[in-house]
């Protein structure tokens, strides 16, 4: 239960997870380098393994213990933390520089989110795909509406079936083996995905899409990929259509309204 709560499965920290991403992370909701992603967790925790409206009383219980703290929190302690300023200078002095985590230290610099969020769009590369996919979840959160994020989600489902690839540096090993560890984190990654599925879903109204799980089977409680990626790829493209028909029928499909419409679509 203490994994499930602390930072390294919240999507405010998207470069991690329980066996992805060894070192400090970095959280988007506190702006704060985070030491020891292990032992530690705040208020407004988003859990990554499953979607919100899911697991929501335990996440409120989860907030109402920690609500009279404003920031991060040890869980091991229950003392609250010091915002950990990120430096691209110290990073490079100490050897620990690290790419993702760079880059999430910008992110509010960015003038445009969706831009930012756009540019991470995963690919193959694990790591990448959580961190995409954890951005995506946030922003979906935040803005409280599907209007605002389909365009993110059309693009977050061309990569729901892609299967995840990770070099040992970015495994968490925990005393198994590394083919352990890349089998734990590969199901990691397709657990945030299928989630971010869900609170889309979750928002739109869309019911197909907020139990996605059912039409995926058991195949992903029993981490079989075989069965599980040809199911995966096939609702991969029925909720890609799904996503687009609905922002049709809603008239927001590229709408001429849509500020973050590219100039000249039709």
């Amino acid at each position: 239960m203490h994994d499930l709560f602390c930072c390294r499965n919240c999507v405010h920290n998207c470069s991690q997870s329980a066996n992805i991403g060894p070192g400090v992370g970095y959280c988007l909701q506190h702006d704060s380098i985070i030491h020891d992603p292990d032992d530690t967790t705040c208020k407004y925790l988003h859990r990554k393994d499953l979607p919100v409206f899911v697991v929501d009383e335990g996440i409120r219980e989860h907030a109402a213990e920690y609500a009279m703290y404003s920031g991060l929190v040890s869980l091991s302690t229950g003392k609250p933390l010091k915002r950990g300023f990120y430096s691209e200078k110290r990073a490079w002095e100490s050897g620990k520089f690290d790419v993702l985590i760079n880059a999430l230290a910008q992110y509010h610099r960015t003038d445009r989110a969706w831009v930012f969020i756009g540019a991470c769009a995963s690919g193959i590369d694990g790591r990448r795909s959580l961190t995409h996919s954890s951005l995506v979840r946030r922003y979906m959160d935040n803005c409280g509406t599907w209007t605002s994020s389909y365009r993110l989600v059309l693009a977050y489902l061309q990569d729901v079936d892609s299967e995840p690839q990770f070099e040992d540096r970015d495994l968490l090993v925990n005393g198994t083996d590394v083919g352990t560890a890349r089998n734990d984190a590969l199901w990691d990654v397709m657990f945030v995905r299928i989630s971010g599925v869900q609170e889309y879903g979750f928002h739109a109204g869309l019911e197909e899409l907020m139990w996605a799980t059912d039409a995926i089977g058991e195949a992903l409680s029993t981490f079989d990929w075989k069965e599980f990626h040809p199911k995966i790829k096939t609702k991969k493209e029925e909720w890609t259509e799904l996503v687009q028909k609905h922002a049709k029928d809603e008239g927001v499909f590229f709408d001429q309204s849509d500020i973050n419409s590219i100039a000249g679509e039709e």
